[in-house]
């Protein structure tokens, strides 16, 4: 069970899961994940009641995604690490990765990964507030 919060003992304890079998991360090459996908990840990984290893099918044209409930190390530009409850999506392995446009998958990925990062952080001072 991961322990969610700042400090590198957290971020060395924070488990790496591989992907499930038959399935591979969501890729670059994959262009920008879907808003409604991205939506339900983001819903899903803000709600700590959702255990670890939850899965959701998401039906895309052509394609299932995948979307699992995870722990997940982060790190900060200042150093600071952690680790924090997220959701990470999955294609299956067949999926061939479509090629995009670099820009706008390069804001997707920032506005995720802020928001992921952001989430952990909200968990984290809620934690802490709540052993206080």
């Amino acid at each position: 069970m991961a322990q969610y919060g700042a400090g590198t003992e957290l971020a060395a304890q924070c488990p790496r899961l591989e992907p499930p079998n038959g399935w591979r991360a969501w890729s670059a090459g994959d262009g920008p994940i879907p808003e409604a996908v991205a939506q339900r990840a983001l819903a899903l990984s803000n709600d700590i009641s959702v255990p670890l290893g939850t899965t959701e099918s998401y039906p895309l044209p052509g394609v299932t995604a995948l979307i699992r409930v995870e722990p997940h190390m982060w790190q900060a530009s200042t150093g600071n690490q952690g680790c924090y409850h997220a959701a990470a999506v999955y294609l299956p392995q067949s999926a061939l990765a479509a090629s995009s446009n670099a820009d706008s998958l390069g804001k997707t990925i920032a506005v995720l990964t802020a928001a992921s990062l952001f989430i952990g952080i909200v968990v984290t001072l809620s934690n802490w507030h709540a052993r206080s």
